[in-house]
């Protein structure tokens, strides 16, 4: 019966000091959460330690120190789960990532394809500068996308992939396009100047 009451006195005595080392170590795990990018990749757990910290440290301002130690408890346990839930979420973001990359050199692919194609049909080179100028600008963001992918730069990456894929998916088609056009006029011409039948 003494040990009980003897724990009991200590426990309330622990909640009569201030939890200083609780709250730097929530400090801490925080701090870390925030450097894996847990602010991105799980937002709402990151958010909720942000929330408890700053509970945490009103509580002790106001020598509330067990409702601090609980919101450090709490802090730490939110970020500790954001920093867990950050990994899978960015193995899918590279995921993605990587499958952009391949779906923009794709279309890069096609549209390479197209000009051949619009080339071999008489289409002047000038007249797919503009196009061309496109495609090289795509082709070198391209690759720098792949390098700081591979740097683990995600947030650099994932924006630039975006923009990336609307500037090249309707490439083929203008490609083609311009073949066309350019067929459909000198068709008409070769048409005209063709003799007349008596």
């Amino acid at each position: 019966m003494r040990r009980i009451v003897l724990f009991a006195a200590l426990a309330a005595a622990a909640c009569d000091q201030p939890p200083v080392k609780e709250i730097a170590a929530a400090e801490q795990q925080v701090e870390r959460a925030g450097a894996v990018g847990a602010a991105r990749y799980a937002p709402e757990r990151m958010n909720q330690a942000e929330t408890a910290l700053a509970l945490a440290r009103q509580r002790l301002k106001d020598r509330d120190y067990r409702g601090a130690l609980s919101a450090a408890n709490d802090a730490a346990e939110s970020a500790r789960v954001a920093i867990e839930q950050t990994g899978p979420a960015k193995a899918t973001a590279r995921d993605a990532a990587e499958l952009a990359i391949a779906e923009v050199r794709t279309t890069l692919d096609r549209a390479t394809a197209e000009r051949a194609a619009a080339v071999k049909a008489g289409v002047p080179r000038a007249s797919l500068a503009a196009l061309d100028a496109r495609g090289q600008r795509v082709s070198q963001q391209l690759a720098g996308a792949v390098q700081q992918l591979g740097l683990g730069y995600l947030d650099f990456v994932e924006p630039l992939l975006a923009e990336l894929r609307t500037e090249v998916t309707p490439l083929p088609d203008l490609y083609r396009d311009a073949r066309t056009q350019w067929e459909a006029k000198h068709r008409r011409r070769g048409r005209g100047a063709a003799p007349r039948r008596p």
